[in-house]
């Protein structure tokens, strides 16, 4: 009998939502609306946090030091500071190695490489690459290498150079999760309106059947979900069209981020992975749907 009465319930929350089309219509497209919002939201989060990331690995502090400091005395100082928690990598790169590079990246310059020839002292110092392991850390670290012991061996910190860089980027992913976050409470707050005035409309609509249900004894939960069945449909269609959406999109997005970004992201990249999508889609919705239309019941059905 309990199968029998949960197909019931399930065959009356179809007719419904199949009953009242454009309204169904009505709250699948402003669900869909904030389905999309939601997925724009999380795209664009996850791709200025893979660009940050990946301009993270390419930031870092060179700091260079005076000539008459001995290797091994740099090397101290990097083992010591391999040692600070918001370091996360220190890299040594000596005069020889310094010069090398520089003629290497320049090696289609020939009048610097022809000024460099008539050289003959090396005009580049030893250099130690440090790394944060965020990008908050660097200020803190550039002026920990400015005001510490090792100030009197250091020529020059070039933190200043990448600061803006580094600023800006902390600056974007702030306004990325802001503007996302308020974009999405906002139209949450409308989809769970539209479903509720749809539910609403349908309770009116069905309020002479739901009346003698009660009195030939049907109980709260046979009357409620029907209508909870209903809004679980405007979920699962809104959550269906968006993915659909989302799937071309993805397909013409992700390639061209990856030329632009140097990076190997695929849709089975977590971030990027649809189905993960799909899943906060659809609990998304699904949310949202019960919700409202849990509201729009206790406020209207008066059961």
């Amino acid at each position: 009998m309990e199968s029998i009465t949960l197909l019931r319930v399930i065959r009356t929350g179809a007719i419904n939502f199949y009953r009242n089309f454009w309204l169904s219509a009505t709250a699948t497209l402003i669900m869909v609306i904030t389905l999309a919002i939601l997925t724009l939201t999380l795209v664009s989060f996850n791709v200025t946090r893979v660009a940050i990331q990946n301009i993270q690995e390419r930031v870092d502090i060179s700091v260079y030091f005076k000539t008459q400091v001995s290797e091994q005395q740099i090397l101290d100082i990097k083992t010591e500071l391999e040692q600070v928690p918001e370091i996360a990598a220190v890299k040594y790169v000596s005069a020889a190695e310094a010069l090398a590079s520089f003629k290497e990246k320049h090696s289609d310059n020939q009048l610097i490489q022809d000024s460099l020839g008539q050289l003959t002292d090396n005009p580049l110092p030893p250099t130690l690459q440090v790394k944060a392991r965020s990008l908050d850390e660097y200020p803190k670290i550039a002026e920990e290498l400015t005001k510490s012991n090792y100030a009197a061996f250091i020529d020059k910190v070039n933190f200043q150079d990448n600061r803006s860089v580094i600023e800006r980027l902390s600056r974007i992913l702030s306004a990325v999760k802001r503007l996302g976050v308020s974009m999405a409470v906002v139209f949450c707050f409308i989809a769970i309106l539209v479903i509720f005035n749809t539910i609403r409309l349908t309770i009116f609509n069905r309020r002479e059947e739901v009346e003698i249900m009660k009195l030939v004894g049907a109980t709260n939960w046979y009357i409620r979900w029907p209508f909870i069945i209903e809004s679980i449909l405007y979920a699962l269609a809104a959550s269906v069209i968006t993915i659909l959406l989302t799937i071309p999109i993805f397909n013409y997005i992700l390639p061209r981020l990856n030329i632009y970004l140097g990076t190997n992201l695929t849709n089975n990249t977590w971030g990027f992975n649809l189905w993960i999508i799909f899943a906060i889609q659809l609990v998304t919705a699904l949310i949202l749907g019960i919700i409202s239309s849990s509201i729009a019941i206790r406020r209207y059905l008066r059961i």
